[in-house]
């Protein structure tokens, strides 16, 4: 007999996302959808969604534009929350949680896999600016903006539904690359306002950078000192900025991210505490099961069977 295995995931792909009457799909790799159209949520389907969702990895890049309500989701650790004129572009390998939505939640997103759409010297991301969104992955639209958005989510989903021809997915780059830029300079501007703030209080500047750093270092370091060092800081010191930013030590949030990580791996279903083990580079299974238990209060197999 097959092994029946779990449907919740580690690595999160595009197409395991749910389908709707309003999901329009583009050769598996770019996806449009949206509940304008819905009733309000159910208050059971809100609780069963939030109860039932373990921490994910997403494997592409979502686009999020909201009209109406709000969504608040923990997103690399970070809290934010998506309202009424709002939009937010959360990129792949990030981890992603949804912790509340209200009943009225409307959105539009746009899903696609960076590979097909932003490659080489076509790519819409301005030099640098991936690693500020890992900082700063919400901005608000000004009333014209937002209507100019959803007129080119809605001109994607008419090219969509039209038959496809070998220029299809040429068009559904432009429309991708304005619907960025224009996105990203609302983000730029979000950024700049906050790069403002860090020059007052360099503690904020610290701790954003620290966890940027730890976002992209976590599997293979662990130690507050590979990341002074990086930041050509002492330990102690960065220590007490992260503290006196957030209110947790700088081995807190590294700690949080890898336990986060070994949950999401734990409850995939495919991997072995062995093999968990060997993907976030301890040293052994052993190492990382008291490592998990102290942080969590279970060990890794009682986690997966609970």
């Amino acid at each position: 007999m097959k092994k029946h295995i779990p449907q919740t995931f580690n690595k999160l792909e595009m197409m395991m996302l749910p389908i709707s009457e309003q999901t329009l799909t583009f050769e598996n790799e770019l996806m449009l959808t949206d509940n304008f159209n819905s009733p309000p949520i159910e208050e059971k389907e809100i609780t069963r969604f939030i109860h039932n969702t373990y921490p994910f990895k997403m494997m592409f890049t979502m686009i999020q534009i909201c009209t109406k309500g709000y969504m608040r989701i923990r997103y690399n650790l970070q809290e934010y929350v998506i309202r009424e004129n709002m939009v937010a572009i959360i990129l792949p390998n990030s981890i992603g949680e949804c912790v509340e939505i209200s009943k009225d939640f409307q959105m539009a997103f746009i899903t696609y896999k960076e590979d097909n759409y932003l490659n080489g010297h076509d790519s819409a991301y301005p030099a640098g600016f991936r690693n500020k969104l890992s900082s700063q992955a919400v901005a608000h639209l000004p009333d014209g903006k937002m209507e100019e958005l959803l007129t080119l989510y809605r001109m994607m989903r008419k090219k969509v539904q039209k038959p496809h021809t070998e220029f299809t997915r040429e068009v559904l780059k432009g429309f991708m690359q304005v619907i960025l830029a224009e996105c990203y300079q609302e983000l730029s501007d979000t950024l700049e306002i906050k790069e403002s703030n860090y020059r007052k209080n360099r503690q904020k500047y610290l701790f954003d950078k620290f966890l940027t750093l730890v976002q992209k270092n976590y599997t293979k370091e662990r130690s507050v000192t590979f990341y002074a060092d990086l930041m050509c800081l002492t330990p102690k010191y960065l220590s007490q900025a992260v503290f006196q930013a957030s209110g947790r030590h700088a081995g807190e949030w590294i700690k949080e991210y890898v336990i986060l990580d070994a949950k999401t791996l734990l409850k995939n279903g495919r991997y072995t505490v062995q093999q968990v083990s060997d993907l976030l580079n301890f040293a052994n299974a052993s190492f990382f099961g008291k490592y998990f238990k102290a942080a969590t209060g279970y060990s890794p197999k009682k986690y997966q069977k609970e």
